[in-house]
Formats: structure tokens, sequence, C-alpha cells
């Protein structure tokens, strides 16, 4: 995806994901289950799904599992620690950041909870700077300050890869329904901000885990709204997922298309089909090809 002019250009470039599936960082005996299940990435889950008097022990079990996984492979391992603005959010990250020197913590990075603005986000990558870490950052978007500030938190720092929609929390302080019309608007800032900086754009998880219909379409509203990826609270949800993000068959072909006329035309502007082949619909026949690649269709 196309970096904005106003975007680092040492800005990495994501992979494409497509699912990304929570489990609690108290119940160690759930990893491996939950990278197992299919899914593009994982969050380990510190803050809401840990009990207040557990944190502690399930620090300690993230680091432990971090320090021995492989990661060759599988999907990619986030962790969702608490608030930066909150003791038990340093500790989290300072803890897991404590490693030998030259060693590296075994994760894609850290999903940051209730960003209200950009300086949560650059105190989470001056953390990771100054032990010259890697790691990318995703910024969870459930305040009404955040979703005030969500264009200077996608571009407050080159680590930032993701911006999430935590419809649930802010649903409580917008004061609506946590359902689709009352927060339309909250998403489309959100999709908004994400594509106005280069960066993946995810969906709140679904919570009615016996309604699978309700579910199918609201996946079908998301990717129509403009987001390129979902959360899932259980792996039964995956393929649901999946399915609505991978593109079609018919999609893959226009896609391939698209890039051998661009690449004909020597990568000025052509017409395909009667219609003409600018470089919007090149950066998007990309992101399709990349996205048929993920799913084994390539």
């Amino acid at each position: 995806m196309a970096n904005n002019p106003q975007t680092p250009a040492t800005a990495p470039e994501s992979p494409v994901r497509r699912s990304y599936l929570f489990v609690p960082g108290a119940r160690p005996d759930r990893f491996a289950k939950a990278l197992g299940a299919g899914a593009d990435a994982v969050i380990i889950d510190l803050e809401d799904a840990v009990a207040p008097g557990d944190k502690d022990s399930a620090r300690a079990a993230v680091g432990a599992f971090l320090r021995e996984h492989d990661g060759a492979g599988g999907p990619a391992v986030f962790v969702r620690t608490n608030s930066v603005r909150s003791r038990t959010g340093l500790l989290d990250i300072l803890a897991l950041t404590d490693l030998p020197d030259g060693t590296a913590p075994r994760w894609a990075g850290v999903l940051l909870p209730k960003v209200d603005g950009a300086e949560d986000v650059r105190l989470a990558a001056g953390l990771l700077d100054e032990r010259n870490l890697p790691g990318a950052l995703g910024a969870l978007i459930e305040s009404a300050d955040g979703l005030e500030n969500v264009m200077a938190i996608a571009a407050a720092s080159p680590r930032l890869s993701f911006l999430m929609f935590g419809g649930a929390d802010l649903s409580a302080e917008l004061r609506v329904p946590l359902s689709w019309e009352p927060l339309v608007q909250a998403r489309t800032r959100i999709v908004h901000a994400a594509a106005r900086f280069g960066l993946d754009a995810l969906d709140m998880p679904w919570i009615a885990l016996d309604d699978e219909e309700g579910y199918r379409q609201e996946l079908a509203r998301s990717v129509l709204h403009g987001f390129t990826a979902r959360s899932a609270i259980h792996p039964k949800q995956i393929t649901a997922i999946h399915d609505a993000y991978t593109p079609s068959p018919e999609a893959v072909l226009r896609a391939g298309r698209v890039l051998a006329a661009f690449e004909a035309a020597g990568g000025g502007v052509c017409v395909l089909d009667g219609k003409l082949v600018e470089r919007p619909l090149v950066l998007g026949s990309h992101r399709i090809l990349a996205l048929a690649r993920r799913a084994g269709m390539l």
C-alpha cells in the first residue's frame, strides 16, 4: 500500500494479513491452539482478557512464551499490552523487552489499547527504539479522544502498522448501541486515517458467536467500507473472515491483466477493456495479488 507523502519514507511495508485472533494472556495452554487455528496473526491479550490480580503472572507467562517461540512459518504474534498511560502497561512493555543484548523478542509487535493521542504511540515506539528492538505497533481506537485525534495518531510513528476499531468501548463513550449504523461514522474516520497514511485498518471482533449469517453480512459491509482485516475472538470465525477478505478468482485475473497492461505501457497511463489504468488501480491490483498469494491462489 502506498505511503502518503507525509508518511516517513522509512515506514515498513506491512505484510498482508486478513485475520487477527485474540487469545487470553492468562491462558498459556491456549497459545499453541491459537497459533494453529489458521489466522494470519495472533494477538496475545494482557489487557481485557486478564483479571487485575493475574496481570503479573500473565505477563510472565507471555514473556516466557516469546522467549521460546520459534516464530518461523506460523502466524505473526502481537501482544496487546495495557495502556501505556498506566503503570501496568509500562511494566508490560518493559518486561517483554527486557532481553539480553543482541536478542530480539519473537513477536511481530505490540497492539496498544485505548490510544487517545499520538503521544501514546510515540512513547511505545521510543521504548522499542531505546533497546534497538524490532516490532510494529498497532493502535486501538476506542475512545472519543482517540477518534478525535485519529489522524495525528496515524501519523505518529514509522513503526505504526495498523489502526483497529474498538467498537465496544467506543459505543459506550458515544452513548450509542453496539451495532453498525450508530458507529458507521467512527468506522469511516478510522478507515480514512489508515488509508491516508498507508496503514491497515482492522475491524472489531464479532461477539455474537452463534449468529453466523449476521456475521457474514457484517463482514461484507466491513470489506465494502474499506477495512483490510478483521479481528476475531474464536477460531471458528477465521474461515468466514478469510472468505470475505480473499479476492475472487475473477478479481485476481483482472488484477493480473491490469499489471500486465501497465507494465507493457512502460509504467504509464494506458487503457484496458475501455477503462483507464492509472496508479490507484495499479496499487489496488498489487494488493489483490498479495491477498491471493496469502490465500494460496497463486
